[in-house]
């Protein structure tokens, strides 16, 4: 897949997770095959006042776009150019995000709701910058104001180089069913590529995905937590009926310590700890008695008891069931 100048090797996308997509997440993601990521979105206007270090980018997760956030046109194409000398490899513009935080400055999906101020921001970042521009949208403000295929087209005459969307409206948040028809709308009307995203937690939904709509790519939000073996290229979680492979006890335990080794490295100890808690209770979503070890997990303090009582839920459920592979049944 190519995203302007950009050649990627898998067209699966980590996105942008608010308080989530750490570099420790991000290089997890990378190292189990993800195409490319995206930082949490970062505010134009924080970027400029704090500097390069506000984008707290690592080694070893290139390809990353700095996804920033905002509706100051100035204010946004000056923090693309700081994000590219930084050696972003491409910016991307949030204008999705239904937090009221967000809306109410204007910025995020609230920018669905002025097609003509979005041409305008579009235009001048488009010209402060060399690398990849993307944007990242819904399908719009509410039910009444769908207008996802217009805002592709102004990006796509603004020189816009991928456009990424979630289809469902800002007043839907997270509720009801994406509607990936509309991605293949999107994708229908537009010459640039097109990135679905929404509902997608398998293999299978990812082929789904681009199978229904034709999308270029999918982006990943939700649906890689606690399963960052979804970013795989070589399918070797799916079987050959295309159903995903739930990864054994051993294989959690791994990618756990990896996790936390990672997340040593960038917070040390005690915030390693902290952090790590949160991605336990994904990695461990639907295994044996998790419900209430996941309870008791945030009860505990201090690295030492925490990781004895990982390794104790670990070593019990091995020996309750032995904990098979199995399979996670087809969604229609």
């Amino acid at each position: 897949m190519k995203i302007g100048n950009l050649h990627l090797d898998h067209p699966l996308f980590l996105a942008p997770l608010s308080g989530i997509t750490d570099y420790p997440f991000r290089k997890l993601a990378k190292e189990f095959g993800c195409g490319l990521v995206f930082t949490e979105m970062v505010s134009a206007e924080g970027l400029l006042r704090k500097g390069r270090p506000f984008l707290r980018m690592g080694e070893g997760e290139h390809p990353i776009f700095v996804q920033l956030s905002g509706s100051n046109p100035d204010a946004l194409a000056e923090a693309a150019e700081k994000a590219e000398e930084a050696g972003a490899d491409g910016v991307d513009i949030n204008m999705g995000c239904p937090s009221k935080k967000i809306t109410d400055t204007g910025a995020g999906a609230d920018l669905l709701r002025f097609p003509d101020r979005i041409k305008v921001i579009l235009e001048e970042v488009r010209r402060r910058i060399r690398c990849p521009l993307t944007i990242k949208i819904r399908s719009g403000w509410d039910a009444d104001h769908v207008n996802a295929v217009e805002i592709g087209k102004i990006a796509e005459n603004c020189g816009v180089d991928a456009v990424a969307i979630h289809p469902r409206t800002s007043v839907q948040w997270f509720h009801g069913q994406a509607d990936w028809k509309l991605i293949g709308e999107v994708k229908r009307e537009l010459r640039i590529p097109v990135i679905g995203n929404g509902d997608v937690t398998t293999p299978f939904l990812v082929k789904k995905m681009q199978e229904k709509t034709g999308c270029d790519g999918v982006m990943i939000g939700k649906g890689a937590l606690g399963n960052p073996w979804i970013f795989d290229p070589q399918n070797r979680w799916v079987t050959e009926r295309g159903m995903a492979i739930v990864p054994s006890l051993e294989e959690r335990k791994r990618v756990i310590k990896r996790h936390f080794l990672l997340l040593q490295n960038y917070y040390g100890d005690p915030g390693a700890a902290k952090e790590v808690r949160r991605h336990v209770l994904w990695y461990t979503k639907g295994l044996p008695k998790s419900a209430s070890f996941r309870s008791a997990l945030f009860k505990v303090k201090g690295r030492e008891v925490l990781f004895e009582m990982i390794h104790s839920y670990f070593d019990s459920a091995e020996r309750r069931a032995s904990c098979p592979s199995f399979e996670w049944e087809k969604r229609e």
